[in-house]
């Protein structure tokens, strides 16, 4: 019951993603009352004495593919939080929209999900889950679906393969700390499996700082959005993808 109380009101609290292409549309439609007052076409609405809405084309053709990228590394902290967060409004404001999604999930293996209903998309985050992601080293992974909306949500402390016959979006979900850990020159970072294993102290914190900048500078072509907390992370999606 829970679960679809939270489902109603992400609908009914307008807190769902479009994701926009351009602004030709199809079709003026009467206005559904709660949807985006954004969408009212004002001049045919005075018109015709009645709220008219745009009916976008590719609201309803529009491909997109979510890829959720999971290892060992989205343990620390609330980051694993933040991308089921990021995934559940997405997939659920895809499915809304009637856009034909696909949702891959990548571990030390690929899943690959087709949602229809919500109920599928509760089923996706059972399987997340379920990973036992303290083992899990991330799969060499390459989107073949193409002239498609691509959605990677990770870390993105590694190099991966983007196909560019698909509008590419990154979600960087990471911790500040994560990036600029000077400020834990007092101590050490201790890996999160509990072994006591340190992996970032003051001898390898320069190596450490110059990768992640060769590796941030990899993806410099790509539409990035960086998310640190899932504090207004609805406004960070629309302003995204709108």
């Amino acid at each position: 019951m829970q679960k679809i109380v939270k489902f109603k009101k992400l609908i009914l609290s307008k807190s769902l993603v479009k994701f926009y292409e351009g602004e030709d549309f199809k079709e003026l439609r009467d206005y559904i009352p709660g949807e985006d007052i954004r969408n009212i076409h004002w001049i045919s609405s005075a018109k015709h004495q009645k709220l008219l809405s745009i009916e976008r084309e590719h609201l309803k053709n529009q491909k997109i593919a979510i890829i959720i990228l999971l290892d060992k590394d989205m343990l620390f902290e609330d980051k694993l939080d933040i991308v089921k967060e990021i995934f559940y409004v997405l997939s659920v404001s895809a499915l809304f929209y009637k856009q034909k999604l696909s949702v891959y999930v990548v571990s030390n293996e690929v899943k690959r999900f087709i949602p229809r209903n919500y109920q599928d998309i509760e089923k996706i985050i059972y399987y997340i889950n379920s990973l036992n992601l303290k083992k899990v080293k991330l799969k060499n992974f390459y989107l073949r679906q193409k002239d498609s909306l691509a959605i990677y949500v990770g870390d993105f402390f590694y190099k991966l393969r983007l196909n560019v016959k698909n509008k590419n979006v990154l979600l960087f979900v990471r911790k500040k700390v994560e990036e600029n850990p000077k400020k834990l020159l007092f101590n050490s970072l201790i890996s999160i499996d509990k072994a006591k294993k340190t992996y970032l102290d003051l001898n390898n914190l320069k190596h450490y700082i110059f990768f992640l900048q060769k590796n941030d500078k990899f993806y410099k072509k790509e539409k990035i959005r960086r998310i640190y907390s899932k504090e207004n992370l609805i406004a960070v999606l629309k302003e995204t993808f709108e």
